[in-house]
């Protein structure tokens, strides 16, 4: 037998098998798509897991500073975690860390032994001393921008080189990032009307001092499926890293844990406003109320809103009838502005990383309505001198502005509108 018909016999008795029918292209592209969605679910499951195991690990709610404690003080760089503790205080709730030292957002950081961002000051008032005292949140407190550039340092130097009758001044500042009305008006009773100041000036942002920062929230619902925590941080951009960070993030009011009910919302934030004011009267001070604003474009521009429509005059009438003095920062930073046809963000420090706080300009700007406002009030010791040299004083302001603007160095793209 030849080899070509063995092997056609053995092909003859092999057992038979069907062939498998070819996917039709319909089958096939269906197959594909299920494969990619499949795939595309697993690693949006993944990614979703490690963002969960990441705030697990960076907590923004109250348990931070109770977990944290040994982070605290380093010398290095650091967030608002590492130089806040807890108080003893609950109406307080949370406190810088006295003598802490390190570098925040760039810039350095010393807390002095009472535990303000301040240099070391005597409690007990020196003669022929007038002291301001500066309470009020993260503004006062001065995030994002060196100490000497703040409005109460810069007020300080000022008063002093300008001074006459043998007079000094000092401008006491007590600032602490995210203190709502509520936790100043019982700052100003527990710790700073010990320094005895001899006038009180309260800032206020309308869009956070009648909320909490958002580590006072509750804890993060971690084992939830109703929402996506990749999504949020991927909608927030920018702010992601601040939402992956104890920081000034509002709580919402369904995040709010009920034993800091007492300090959130318009009924308590008017009553702290109505006791601050009645603690500087029983001391027979005068209460500066100061509006600060992060963005005045709506008053701008053909289609420019009236002055009056403004969200924060229900609160500015409040504390006008209160016996506040009212200062209203809009107006001198629209009159900055306009003349330079630049935009609101050229007074923020950090605009581009969503860091509307005030630059070396806006703090220079508050700064000179401040003493504009105690010399007019004739509350300065040396007021009827300062009325008398408006012209020189108004001049320094002028340059002093100057200096501000080449410290801020403002991007050419805040330049115009």
């Amino acid at each position: 037998m030849t080899e070509p018909t063995r092997r056609a016999d053995a092909d003859a008795s092999a057992p038979l098998v069907a062939p498998r029918p070819a996917l039709s292209r319909r089958r096939l592209w269906v197959f594909r798509a299920v494969t990619v969605a499949t795939a595309v679910l697993l690693a949006l499951a993944v990614v979703e897991a490690a963002v969960r195991i990441v705030l697990a690990a960076r907590p923004n709610d109250i348990e931070a500073l109770r977990r944290f404690d040994h982070r605290k003080q380093q010398g290095g760089p650091m967030t608002l975690i590492n130089f806040v503790r807890i108080s003893d205080n609950p109406r307080l709730v949370y406190e810088l860390i006295p003598s802490a030292e390190g570098v925040f957002r760039g810039n350095p950081v010393k807390f002095n032994s009472a535990g303000f961002f301040d240099r070391e000051r005597e409690v007990a008032k020196p003669a022929k001393t007038f002291r301001i005292a500066a309470i009020g949140d993260s503004v006062v407190f001065g995030w994002g921008v060196t100490a000497e550039v703040r409005f109460t340092d810069v007020l300080e130097r000022f008063l002093n080189e300008t001074a006459s009758d043998g007079w000094r001044f000092e401008v006491l500042n007590f600032g602490v990032p995210g203190y709502n009305t509520v936790m100043e008006a019982e700052q100003l009773r527990s710790r700073v009307m010990a320094y005895q100041p001899d006038a009180v000036v309260l800032t206020f942002v309308l869009d956070n001092d009648a909320g909490l920062p958002n580590f006072l929230a509750r804890p993060r619902p971690l084992l939830t499926l109703r929402r996506s925590f990749a999504w949020e941080l991927l909608r927030q951009r920018r702010e992601a890293a601040l939402a992956l960070e104890p920081g000034l993030m509002g709580v919402a009011a369904d995040q709010m844990p009920p034993e800091y009910a007492f300090l959130y919302g318009w009924d308590n934030c008017r009553r702290a406003l109505s006791d601050i004011r009645d603690q500087c009267a029983r001391a027979g001070i005068p209460a500066i109320f100061l509006v600060d604003y992060w963005n005045v474009e709506r008053w701008r521009g053909p289609q420019a809103a009236p002055r009056e429509d403004n969200p924060a005059g229900e609160i500015m009438a409040f504390a006008a009838a209160r016996k506040w003095r009212v200062i209203d920062m809009l107006e001198p930073m629209l009159a900055y502005l306009e003349p330079r046809g630049w935009h609101s963000f050229a007074l923020c420090a950090a605009p581009d990383d969503g860091d509307a706080h005030p630059n070396a300009i806006r703090h220079a700007l508050m700064a000179r309505m401040i003493h504009s406002d105690l010399v007019k009030g004739g509350i300065l010791p040396d007021a009827h001198n300062r009325r008398a040299s408006t012209e020189t004083l108004s001049a320094r302001w002028d340059e002093i502005l100057f200096k501000a603007e080449t410290v801020a160095a403002v991007a050419d793209k805040w330049k115009t509108r």
